[in-house]
C-alpha cells in the first residue's frame, strides 16, 4: 500500500513540474536568441513578451518553449 501512494506521489509530483517551464530551461533554449533580440530587455514578463513579439525571428526551439508558454504553462524557479 505504501509503495501505491509512493508512486501516486511521484507521478502527481511529476505532472505537476510538466506544466511549468523552469527559468534554467527558458534561458538554455531561448538565451541566445533573447541577446540577439532582446537586449536591454528585463526578465520576467517583459522578456516573455519581446519573445513574442519576435516570435518568427528565434529559433524553433525558443519558439516551442514560446508555444507552451502561451499554452498555459507557467515560468517557474525549478
Amino acid at each position: 500500500m505504501l509503495r501505491t501512494v509512493f508512486i501516486a506521489v511521484i507521478m502527481l509530483l511529476a505532472a505537476g513540474h510538466a506544466m511549468a517551464v523552469s527559468v534554467w530551461e527558458l534561458s538554455a533554449v531561448c538565451g541566445d536568441d533573447a541577446k540577439i533580440w532582446c537586449e536591454g530587455v528585463s526578465y520576467g514578463e517583459a522578456m516573455q513578451q519581446c519573445i513574442d513579439a519576435n516570435y518568427d525571428n528565434v529559433s524553433k526551439d525558443c519558439q516551442a518553449i514560446a508555444d507552451r508558454i502561451r499554452g498555459g504553462e507557467k515560468v517557474s524557479l525549478f
